[in-house]
């Protein structure tokens, strides 16, 4: 505790419980009986406080209040105030604020590293759950209207039961090699690149960011992704087509046959692996600018993150509610990246770019030919950005960065309480020993009557 000054209006009042004029030592029991009013000031009762309080508590409280030595009364008003005074006064030591120290240029590289191995394993875990969903999206937005006999699938359910019967469970996860490894790298440079973003245009003093910065960070996210994005999704939509290929070629006199990855990307070429780069910006710029603001308002505004630690499910469902808005307003540009990227059967329509697709699809299917996929791009993305944003938060929560800490302000001070009852606690045993000290090595001993 911070050391009364000597000439303060406190210790003079404090000065008046001493044994006498000349003394500066309080009595045991007048000490007892000050630490008693202090624990306790409910007890005293403005109105008659001789009638809760002993009476060495009642002197003890009349002769601070008066500041008369021996006082028999004291107003209300004036035991109110001595109370608050000594409160004011018997104040703890402050403790220093726990401020993280900047980080070096090193250590901030291996920061970004350590996000982005986190970032790597949490996407690897949301995209193979989904996975099947996935699968059901591309052949639902590939599928032309505009092609006599084309309807392979009524809705994205019947794509589903298709799937299974004529290829198998494991249709379901035809492309998912490259989907895990493409993902990895994807989802932890978003990650990664948007919590660097949002460091950067936070304010270190309230940690406070604008929706604008928020926004910001994540359309930059979601562009840096495209490196990785597009030949991971060209490749994934052409091995995701081929169980469609295959079985209409059953049958016919042209032979085709199953091709893997590798082989995908050898025919594409370097070039070929970013066709359709621009609708690819067009869908993860805005996608990932909604998303990331939307996830970072729920968790604050719903969940009441700060005042709490988010558990499993709360995270979970943060990220999942973001993922629905986000998923449903691009599909448009997912529809005509999908359209560019798969190969076009014979007598399908063929798309020169961006601008040329969306024209000839408004064209030939109409607007609602922009949402094809949109329930089930709802139902792929939500989930998977749930369960990667809950495996990100928690990755972090269970192996922490060396230095960086996720102690809310809550826990910090129920630990500063924790702290203030332990020194109080000490405080009164040093007094207390003190006072026993002073008044000798036998206080309370019997001490037989001499002869």
């Amino acid at each position: 505790f911070v050391p009364l000054e000597p000439t303060s209006p406190i210790s003079q009042r404090l000065a008046l419980l001493s044994e006498s004029p000349d003394s500066q030592r309080i009595g045991y029991p007048t000490f007892l009986a000050l630490i008693s009013l202090l624990s306790d000031p409910s007890r005293i009762r403005q109105s008659a406080p001789a009638t809760s309080l002993s009476p060495l508590e009642t002197d003890v409280l009349n002769t601070l209040a008066s500041g008369e030595r021996g006082a028999e009364s004291a107003t209300p008003e004036s035991i109110s105030n001595i109370i608050d005074t000594c409160y004011s006064a018997l104040q703890p030591v402050p403790q220093a604020e726990h401020k993280p120290k900047p980080r070096t240029g090193l250590m901030e590289v291996m920061f970004q590293a350590y996000n982005f191995a986190i970032g790597a394993v949490a996407g690897g875990i949301g995209a193979a759950v989904v996975y099947p969903i996935d699968l059901v999206k591309t052949r639902m937005q590939n599928q032309r209207a505009a092609v006599v006999g084309e309807m392979l699938y009524k809705n994205s359910i019947d794509c589903f039961r298709k799937v299974i019967r004529n290829e198998g469970i494991l249709g379901l996860y035809r492309g998912l090699g490259p989907q895990l490894v493409g993902v990895a790298p994807e989802k932890a440079i978003k990650l990664t690149v948007n919590d660097f973003v949002r460091s950067r245009f936070t304010n270190k003093q309230t940690g406070e960011i604008a929706v604008a910065g928020e926004m910001l960070a994540g359309a930059m996210a979601g562009a840096s992704q495209v490196v990785f994005t597009n030949p991971l999704e060209i490749v994934k939509i052409r091995l995701q087509i081929q169980g469609e290929m295959l079985k209409e070629a059953v049958g016919s006199t042209k032979a085709i046959s199953r091709s893997g990855a590798i082989t995908i990307i050898k025919e594409l070429g370097l070039v070929g692996l970013y066709k359709g780069a621009s609708a690819c910006l067009l869908r993860d710029v805005p996608f990932s600018a909604i998303y990331f603001t939307c996830y970072s308002h729920l968790k604050k505004d719903v969940f009441r993150e700060g005042e709490r630690q988010l558990g499993m499910l709360d995270l979970l469902l943060a990220g999942a509610i973001a993922g629905m808005p986000a998923a449903y307003l691009t599909t448009p540009a997912d529809v005509i990246k999908t359209r560019l990227q798969v190969v076009a059967k014979q007598g399908e329509t063929v798309y020169t770019g961006l601008t040329d697709a969306a024209r000839k699809i408004y064209k030939e299917e109409g607007f609602k030919a922009f949402f094809k996929g949109g329930p089930a791009r709802i139902f792929r993305s939500s989930p998977q950005f749930g369960a990667t944003l809950m495996c990100y938060e928690l990755f972090h929560r269970m192996v922490p960065f060396p230095g960086e800490s996720h102690e809310l302000p809550q826990e910090r001070a129920a630990h500063q309480s924790r702290e203030l009852s332990s020194q109080t606690a000490l405080f009164h045993a040093g007094n207390a020993l003190r006072l026993l000290h002073d008044s000798g090595y036998k206080f309370g001993a019997f001490v037989p009557p001499s002869k």
